[in-house]
């Protein structure tokens, strides 16, 4: 290392800097012999770093470099060295360049127009647009040409322990480091440490989950990260500390319900009345087994881990759904229905004077702040920011080796701010391939520009990089998030995509996406393309917690995604107003041949910016239900409470339909009432009733 180099890196480097000029280095030199192996002589003498290394330092941070070029995808291959009797190491351009995914134009677009509905929305942005730009080499302005999709993503607020834990835990997948963390087990009501190794990522609705194995229990489990309650720390200094399991496939854990998140215990069977054999067939089929009866209900088969999400759900049907057997479950579906029937029948609680200063919020009252985007924004690792900004730089460059870019054009189109341009300038300007030359050098100019001359190495660095794991499965991500949403045609060169990529990526993706509840392919299909060419959509529409549908004309603009779920804004022609409709709850779409003009009084930036509004925003009216000590954690976790003496609490449910209420209240298992008002009292009561004499123990019994 020559003393410029040392003199310069000491002023303002990251601490990084050296492994990362190293590694470009080591990249650089076996690129530049163009396949011819190197001995491990050479690579000591001339890669940046090396010489002024010991023996053993040099041998130690040599395989360290080399591991964790593989984790990137960039295997250096060693082979004997029938001379020296050591060993010599090569990098073909296969195992560096990006392998061709022959995407189409249309596919690149599709993809760019993902990116242009989740950017500054999504954690995955930078890992995202940097995928991009290597693929589309030679084609970056087709990253600016997508069009504007009529689809948005609302960021989600969470609370800052998940924010802040989501980006440390995707590096410690990347690096297999097992990590520690406060957790709370809501279902123990205990706070724990745990030292976990985390293996993958999901996102379900709106919560990211961790699934690894947890030393504590010696068994793979799953971690909301919302309930994280202190900083995620690595359990040791070592630059890995596990292998993931070859046996380990996160897709194994995609659109679980509730019931069948564990071992399996038993088979349950649910007879399901004709006016919701659609739902149960739309959105649970996949997780157990429709047999379809005369009357056009069904008998729906499910395997369980957990009894209790599943009664709640089946106690979530009403009258349109009976649990037949096994019996055991049966029985403790009854001894609920008993609970809640004896709660109705006992005096309401006393609530103690002015209870209403002593709301708390979610969380248990710890101070909620919205997060920065520093705190939830996954990083792309550095190494891969410094080769795409190198490859983006000299693809830039004229014949002579030359060019004139204003910096805040490289700026957007690497998602970068102007202090970390100028800090990766200064790295790549010391990368050198063994001292004979350098990769580029680049300075900045008066008037925002930067100049770029190509030195002796840039032709090794002129062709993007392989896509890193991250960057892979970031790209899968978005498509799973957006891909079927996305106007028709889009949509299907998304999915052709989709296929290519995951061909490309040689292991299993360590991050996914899940749904809580998806919509129909076909109602999806049909919004889309009313979307897309302006034509009137008639729909079907279940008011979820009815027996109740009605029919509708609407004109579809917009599919937004908020609160972990899908909803299209349109106006109602029925209704002759603006509406908003959940896809999970429309049974049917048609699309009618009648084209629209569109309405100028839609607002659609003000549902791009905020989303949809929650039910507490329209409602017309609201209950005062009492939650017992059992199950108040889990609702002050999700909504401001009055707690009471005894560990019980009372909230402020606002609510539409009186039959969703209803069924919001049963889910519990005699474990809430409604206090007011007394109409809902009266009418959760003709229920049990009516329930308990279809499960053959009357009121009273």
């Amino acid at each position: 290392m020559n003393a410029k180099s040392r003199s310069t890196r000491e002023e303002g480097f990251a601490k990084d800097a050296d492994k990362l000029i190293r590694r470009l280095s080591l990249v650089a030199l076996l690129l530049s012999r163009q396949g011819r192996p190197v001995s491990t002589g050479e690579i000591r003498e001339l890669v940046e770093g090396y010489p002024s290394m010991t023996t053993e330092a040099f041998k130690r941070r040599f395989y360290e470099d080399r591991t964790e070029l593989a984790a990137l995808g960039i295997e250096i291959a060693a082979t004997p060295d029938p001379e020296s009797g050591g060993e010599l190491y090569g990098l073909s351009p296969t195992a560096y360049y990006l392998a061709p995914v022959d995407l189409t134009r249309e596919e690149l677009l599709a993809l760019a127009t993902c990116l242009a509905v989740l950017e500054r929305r999504f954690a995955y942005s930078r890992p995202l647009r940097l995928a991009l730009v290597s693929l589309a080499q030679g084609r970056p302005e087709l990253l600016a040409e997508a069009a504007a999709a009529p689809v948005t993503v609302l960021a989600d607020d969470e609370p800052p322990e998940a924010a802040a834990a989501l980006p440390k835990l995707q590096a410690a997948i990347a690096e297999r480091k097992t990590v520690c963390f406060a957790y709370y087990a809501i279902s123990r009501d205990e706070l724990l440490e745990r030292t976990v190794d985390p293996y993958g990522l999901q996102i379900v609705g709106d919560e990211w989950y961790l699934i690894g194995r947890c030393h504590l229990r010696d068994a793979l489990r799953t971690f909301r990260l919302s309930r994280i309650r202190s900083r995620v720390t690595y359990a040791s200094r070592a630059p890995h500390d596990f292998a993931r399991p070859d046996t380990f496939d996160l897709g194994a854990y995609r659109d679980r319900p509730a019931w069948q998140l564990g071992s399996v215990r038993g088979t349950a069977r649910v007879a399901v009345a004709p006016s919701m054999a659609w739902w149960v067939e739309a959105h649970h089929a996949h997780c157990g087994q429709v047999t379809p009866r005369d009357d056009g209900g069904l008998v729906f088969e499910t395997a369980y881990a957990e009894a209790r999400p599943l009664l709640s759900w089946v106690l979530g049907l009403g009258a349109a759904g009976e649990l037949l057997e096994p019996a055991e479950l049966r029985d403790e579906l009854v001894a609920q229905l008993r609970r809640l029937r004896a709660l109705l029948a006992a005096p309401a609680p006393e609530l103690p004077e002015n209870d209403a200063a002593a709301d708390r919020s979610p969380a248990a009252g710890a101070g909620r702040r919205r997060r920065r985007p520093a705190d939830w924004r996954v990083e792309v690792d550095h190494f891969t920011r410094l080769t795409a900004l190198a490859t983006y730089l000299l693809r830039h460059c004229d014949r002579e080796g030359e060019g004139l870019l204003p910096v805040d054009l490289v700026c957007r189109d690497l998602d970068l701010t102007a202090a970390e341009l100028r800090a990766d300038v200064r790295l790549l300007n010391l990368v050198n391939f063994g001292a004979d030359g350098a990769l580029l050098f680049a300075e900045f100019e008066g008037r925002g520009r930067l100049r770029v001359t190509c030195d002796l190495a840039a032709e090794a660095f002129e062709r993007p990089a392989r896509l890193s794991p991250l960057q892979a499965d970031t790209l899968l991500l978005a498509i799973e998030l957006v891909g079927g949403r996305l106007p028709a045609t889009p949509g299907a060169a998304l999915q052709s995509a989709a296929a290519k990529l995951t061909r490309a990526r040689r292991d299993r993706p360590t991050v996914a996406a899940g749904t809580r509840l998806a919509g129909q392919d076909a109602v999806y299909a049909a919004v889309n393309l009313a979307v897309r060419e302006r034509r009137l959509l008639e729909i079907e529409y279940w008011a979820e917690g009815s027996a109740l549908t009605s029919r509708r004309t609407v004109e579809p603009y917009l599919l937004v995604r908020g609160r972990g779920e899908w909803y299209y804004v349109a106006w109602c022609r029925t209704a002759d107003g603006r509406r908003v409709f959940r896809v999970a709850t429309t049974k049917q779409a048609t699309v009618l041949d009648e084209h629209f003009t569109p309405r100028g009084e839609i607002e659609l930036d003000l549902y791009r910016r905020e989303g949809i509004p929650s039910s507490a925003a329209y409602a017309p009216r609201s209950a005062e239900v009492w939650y017992s000590p059992a199950v108040a954690r889990w609702i002050e976790e999700r909504q401001p409470v009055r707690p009471l003496p005894d560990g019980a609490c009372v909230a402020t449910q606002p609510y539409v339909e009186s039959g969703w209420l209803t069924q919001a209240v049963l889910r519990l298992g005699g474990e809430a009432r409604p206090l007011t008002p007394p109409e809902a009292v009266a009418e959760l009561a003709v229920v049990v009733d009516s329930l308990l004499r279809r499960y053959g123990a009357g009121p009273g019994d």
